[in-house]
């Protein structure tokens, strides 16, 4: 099963890390992968301090690069390709 963690601290709330765990929320769901991840959210992984995105862990790996606009997309690949 993938653990997948959300940074749900100020500046990653702010950054839009709500709107993604919405969105990966759904996204979860309509791909039926209910069964295959968990999803979590987390306080503070310095991502905003390393300026590398929201912070997004997939099994403890900081995915880097993820931002509200691109994470749909970026991160549909990053499950995809662990679920593989």
């Amino acid at each position: 099963m993938l653990k997948i963690e959300v940074c749900i601290g100020s500046a990653c709330y702010v950054k839009g890390s709500n709107q993604v765990v919405a969105d990966l929320s759904q996204m979860i769901r309509d791909e039926g992968w209910e069964d295959k991840i968990s999803l979590t959210g987390s306080f503070c992984m310095k991502a905003c301090q390393n300026k590398t995105g929201l912070g997004i862990r997939i099994n403890g790996e900081l995915i880097p690069g993820i931002t509200m606009q691109n994470a749909k997309e970026a991160l549909k690949a990053a499950i995809t390709e662990r679920l593989a």
